[in-house]
């Protein structure tokens, strides 16, 4: 049976009351209790843009089998700094054990701190299970809502039953035009090129093999505008790849990505080593020799085996076997083709997703390679802080962990709204050729502002 949406509140506020009558005892630990009602068909990024709360949540995979929407806190952690990822991770992770249905929607920073004003509400590390869900996947689709008992962290359960009260069922997605007042290129073009220059050297030198640098384009717009409905149109125009939004305040976070890090099924993992783009084609036969460009480009499949060995290298350490799909393979999207291998494991015993993500990220698809001689050439010559762009995004729960890289990612902050993409640089490379190449990452956003071409 499926409930209507005012229905399904009335039995979870009902099953809520009940659970607050339970003995809050801390000396039980933490403890995640999950109630869930099957709900009739709702439009997951409509029902988001309806609700109040400053604590929104929205997750989508590859290919759609799962999205959640939610809304509010049961329970959430930060850090200023990956130092503390281990001892974050400890707490989470025995809350899953005790709920496997529980998940964690993480974001994290790209560098191991984040300094720049912009991101003041998006800490280097933020672990949240949202209060509310709204969760569709082939079973269904369910409303569902999540208290944590013996937490210091948690809210009280009225602040729960709040947000549940106030659930708005709204079906469509409203938003006016958008009005841009000015835009800024950061870096510049010319400031680019001297980046550019800088990296030739260290490329040449052998200081770096590849290097990754990013672009920022700042939006200042005249009117608030609401990020579901850009992220409604990424959804369609990108229907093959993650989307993610994390606000916070009046500050979101939001985009859509084709690069997996990392994808756990128990202790089975998958991953993509992706590498190389190139625009899709005026039409079909365009399309088809543009595709195969990748595939025949020495420059690309040099660097794509780079990229590809140091993820082999920790499959490796950390899975007792693991198989690679030797022939690259070109992944074609709405805007552009990139070319990938695909890497699977079995996890080591013991090892858990924190020391597997740590261990993947950052991964010279976002950073270059050497790792630690790229991360020193970024904080060097890169003029602004990435904050959770290129980081990982996602979700982690017992049996079934998520993540992908933020790789096409927009800050809205108020009335700026920031939006990010990035280029690999090898020996040779083009400074304006790698300037086009973030920008095709920058198209879906900024096609819906303004209809630019960078």
């Amino acid at each position: 049976m499926h409930y209507g949406f005012e229905e399904a509140k009335k039995i979870l506020l009902a099953q809520l009351d009940e659970a607050m009558r339970v003995d809050n005892d801390p000396k039980r630990g933490s403890v995640i209790l999950r109630f869930k009602v099957p709900l009739v068909n709702v439009d997951p990024v409509a029902w988001l843009a309806g609700q109040t709360s400053s604590r929104k949540v929205f997750w989508r995979s590859a290919g759609g089998a799962l999205t959640v929407a939610g809304i509010g806190s049961a329970f959430e952690i930060t850090a200023d700094g990956w130092y503390a990822l281990e001892e974050l991770y400890a707490r989470i992770n025995a809350m899953m054990q005790a709920c496997p249905e529980a998940r964690f929607f993480v974001g994290m920073s790209f560098n191991r701190s984040v300094s720049a004003l912009e991101w003041k509400n998006f800490p280097a590390i933020r672990f949240i299970l949202p209060a509310v869900e709204l969760v569709c996947h082939a079973e269904g689709v369910f409303l569902a809502v999540n208290v944590v008992r013996g937490a210091p962290e948690a809210p009280l359960d009225g602040r729960i039953r709040m947000e549940l009260e106030k659930l708005r069922f709204i079906n469509n997605v409203s938003s006016g035009d958008i009005i841009l007042s000015s835009r800024e290129d950061v870096p510049d073009y010319e400031d680019w090129v001297m980046a550019a220059e800088q990296a030739e050297r260290a490329l040449e030198n052998g200081v770096l093999q590849n290097i990754v640098m990013a672009r920022r384009v700042t939006i200042e717009l005249e009117n608030m505008v609401f990020p579901e409905k850009m992220l409604e149109t990424f959804l369609t125009e990108q229907q093959d790849d993650f989307a993610f939004l994390f606000s916070a305040g009046e500050d979101v976070f939001f985009g859509v990505s084709p690069e997996l890090l990392y994808v756990r099924n128990g202790n089975r993992v998958k991953s993509l080593a992706i590498l190389g783009v190139c625009p899709r084609g005026v039409d079909a036969a365009h399309d088809d020799r543009l595709s195969h460009s990748l595939l025949k480009s020495d420059k690309l499949l040099r660097g794509h085996n780079l990229f590809a060995g140091a993820m082999i290298e920790v499959f490796r350490q950390f899975c007792r076997s693991y198989q690679v799909d030797r022939e690259s393979e070109v992944f074609s999207r709405a805007h552009h083709h990139q070319l990938a291998v695909r890497l699977s494991g079995t996890l080591s015993e013991d090892i858990t997703d924190r020391e597997f993500l740590q261990a993947l990220h950052p991964s010279p698809v976002v950073s270059g390679m050497p790792a630690e001689k790229a991360r020193l050439f970024l904080q060097q010559h890169e003029v602004f802080d990435r904050g959770w762009f290129c980081g990982p995004v996602g979700f982690l729960s017992k049996d079934y962990t998520e993540l992908a890289v933020a790789a096409r990612a927009c800050l809205l902050e108020e009335k700026s709204l920031h939006a990010y993409a990035s280029a690999v640089f090898t020996k040779g490379t083009d400074p304006l050729e790698a300037w086009e190449q973030a920008a095709s990452g920058m198209k879906v956003v900024l096609d819906i502002i303004h209809g630019a071409r960078t």
